[in-house]
């Protein structure tokens, strides 16, 4: 069973890295498997990407003429992390995150309705199993609005608005 990995976190990083680069070039870049890297890129099993590792996999990456995976995503981290020891509050939403996120689900969403259409009949079960998925999706998109957009809280009337502005 293919277990998903959170976009934009390190495990999802490395599951992309050992997808683009061969079992060999892996194991010239670091010394270790394939297998090693799949391990870890499995959020449940509680084991960590070393640092130097994902130096020598980024590096692999940029003598392939590819993009590196964790420089951008450590720096990001780094950014953060500094600018809330400069008091800035902590990000409350990674739009980045939540939007590749969504994306996802939406995409499931769509494989749903096309599984369910395939065979020319939808029952009852399907119909509820892809009303509430819809659902679901629909309700993240609505907290991602609203975090960039917080809801106005209670009633105001445009001659309110009026005096004020």
């Amino acid at each position: 069973m293919t277990l998903q990995r959170t976009p934009g976190s390190i495990e999802h990083a490395l599951l992309q890295v050992v997808n683009e680069l061969s079992p060999q070039e892996i194991e010239t870049a670091t010394g270790l498997k394939i297998g090693t890297f799949r391990r870890i890129s499995n959020p449940l099993n509680g084991t960590a990407l070393d640092l130097d590792d994902a130096a020598a996999l980024d590096a692999a990456l940029i003598r392939k003429g590819r993009p590196p995976r964790f420089q951008p995503l450590f720096q990001e981290i780094i950014a953060s992390v500094v600018a809330q020891l400069g008091g800035a509050e902590a990000p409350v939403t990674d739009f980045g995150r939540s939007l590749r996120q969504l994306n996802i689900e939406s995409g499931r969403l769509a494989k749903e309705i096309d599984d369910a259409l395939a065979d020319d009949h939808v029952d009852q079960a399907e119909r509820r199993r892809i009303a509430a998925a819809a659902n679901d999706v629909m309700e993240h998109a609505r907290v991602i609005r609203d975090a960039a957009e917080p809801p106005h809280i209670g009633v105001v009337s445009i001659r309110t608005q009026a005096a004020t502005a």
